[in-house]
């Protein structure tokens, strides 16, 4: 079960990351707001698997539980760092594109 747990992280800050960065690739930086309702449903579901999953812990010792709740925690920062690398990657690729489309073209500028 446990692995479930850390394939749902992994899966919800892939989904972050992506949309969140083609979105702004294809219509521009604003549509970057859109990954933060996304970053927040993925939130929202974490936390909703973690009472489902917790509430199925009976007569768990507490360092199970203890492992459960951290590796829900880390999902969380999975998703949040995940928004944050897709900006990266957006300022990034805007700048390759720049360096590489832009100023050849323009000589004698």
């Amino acid at each position: 079960m446990m692995e479930f747990v850390v394939l749902a992280g992994i899966v919800g800050g892939w989904l972050v990351m992506t949309s969140t960065l083609f979105l702004m690739l294809a219509f521009g930086r604003d549509w970057g707001i859109l990954g933060v309702f996304l970053l927040v449903a993925v939130i929202e579901i974490n936390k909703w698997l973690k009472n489902r999953y917790l509430g199925s812990f009976r007569g768990a010792t507490t360092r199970e539980e203890d492992l459960a709740l951290h590796m829900f925690e880390m999902n969380e920062l999975i998703a949040m760092s995940s928004y944050a690398t897709s900006l990266f990657l957006y300022y990034v690729i805007q700048k390759y594109i720049e360096i590489t489309v832009v100023f050849p073209g323009r000589q004698g500028f």
